[in-house]
């Protein structure tokens, strides 16, 4: 164990190097920055809005469209004059909205006709504020045109709630999972499931990616300044050197992905605003369908990254060992990323449990599927799936790691690529 633990000191010290942690903890600082702007520019947008408000109705429909703006949470700023007087206000006092309610408006309601209100932009730029003020903006329109409405309703049909004209047919869905039923649909369903789970083929790929280069990196400038041969003829077993290069690679993979982990969650936290509503629309649904995340699905999911991270690392090191020189090393390591890939769209666009033969046999087969499959089986029950690719991803990684160390056991491992060439 003391062997192995130096060689991976080693292969640690190796793989963070300054020329390969830079690029890396300069993306993290960028998705910190700009989830930091993005919060900013929420907090900007949550604080009181100056909108510039010219009536020329002069009417109480008027008044109380304008009295709704205020209990909205906007300023509203009075302008009088004709439609480029109120503009010129605009610009001169910095407001970015203007409303001109038309005279007449009130007639035009009254005799159940429709009516206009014109809505100026005045646009200096285009920001993450300005697009949360004009969907307000447009809410409170909203409202007030279905208030509109059910006044009207209300006059023409007395006793009778507007609501059963405007919507006289409405459905109630129910999903039903493990004989447990919630009030819902399946697409709030998969929306909220995807919040809670995107970031894991996220991380996966970025890890493997990142990782995989690394750990090939370092094979190939073995080979390309000759240490390695120093390395094989040190009395300890190649199958150590193998483990000890894994297992290195395999810490250096877990700190990366703590790292994007909490950088990428920062970053997609800032947009938590424009998925309020929808959590807000689904409330509970997850609770009583008992899909909740709990701890052992947690675990299970972590493990399951974990294998799929040590079965690329294996398959990335005997891929290097077919390499000449650092450079080549990234070349080799191609199919891994394709086979990466493959499952990240395979599982976006289809239901493995409703696809094609041909298409199951692809994806089961790559272990680097698992962790994509992992937390739908989780939600369904279909503990089997898990397990099944547990033992896959593990006896994967074994065998590789295997055949890795009997190359290491021979000459090969300093003439593979020659005789690959040859073959």
């Amino acid at each position: 164990m003391r062997v192995i633990g130096n060689l991976i000191w080693k292969e640690v010290k190796e793989l963070l190097t300054r020329q390969l942690l830079i690029p890396f903890i300069a993306i993290m600082v960028l998705f910190l920055f700009i989830g930091r702007a993005i919060r900013g520019e929420k907090e900007k947008a949550k604080s009181p809005q100056r909108v510039l408000v010219a009536d020329f109705d002069h009417s109480p429909m008027s008044q109380d469209i304008i009295q709704t703006f205020k209990s909205s949470g906007l300023i509203v700023v009075e302008a009088a004059g004709d439609k480029e007087s109120v503009l010129k206000q605009a610009k001169h006092e910095g407001i970015a909205l203007a409303i001109i309610i038309p005279a007449g408006l009130s007639q035009k309601l009254s005799n159940l006709e429709t009516a206009e209100i014109t809505v100026y932009n005045l646009i200096k730029g285009l920001s993450v504020t300005r697009a949360i003020r004009g969907i307000k903006l447009k809410t409170i329109l909203q409202a007030i045109n279905k208030n509109i409405a059910a006044d009207h309703l209300k006059k023409a049909f007395p006793g009778v709630v507007p609501e059963n004209l405007q919507s006289p047919l409405r459905t109630k869905e129910y999903v039903v999972i493990k004989n447990k039923s919630a009030e819902g649909s399946p697409e709030m369903l998969e929306g909220l499931l995807m919040s809670q789970t995107f970031m894991i083929p996220i991380i996966l790929l970025i890890t493997i990616i990142y990782v995989s280069q690394m750990i090939a990196a370092s094979i190939g400038q073995e080979k390309e300044n000759k240490t390695l041969e120093t390395l094989l003829t040190v009395p300890i077993k190649r199958v150590q050197i193998v483990l000890g290069k894994m297992l290195g690679a395999v810490v250096v993979a877990l700190i990366i992905a703590s790292i994007f982990l909490f950088a990428f969650g920062y970053y997609m936290g800032s947009f938590g605003e424009f998925t309020q509503a929808a959590r807000q629309i689904g409330g509970n649904l997850t609770e009583q369908l008992g899909l909740g995340i709990k701890l052992e699905s947690v675990l299970l999911i972590a493990l399951s990254l974990f294998l799929a991270i040590l079965s690329a690392l294996a398959l990335a090191t005997l891929l290097a060992i077919f390499s000449d020189d650092a450079k080549s090393a990234q070349a080799a390591i191609t199919p891994l990323m394709i086979l990466c890939l493959i499952p990240y769209f395979f599982t976006m666009l289809f239901d493995i449990e409703t696809a094609s033969l041909p298409i199951k046999i692809i994806v089961y087969l790559i272990p680097f599927s698992y962790p994509f499959l992992t937390p739908k089986a989780l939600i369904f029950g279909n503990y089997t799936m898990i397990i099944l690719g547990f033992i896959y991803m593990a006896l994967f990684s074994i065998v590789t790691i295997i055949i890795a160390a009997r190359i290491f056991n021979s000459d090969r491992i300093l003439t593979a690529k020659l005789r690959f060439r040859r073959r």
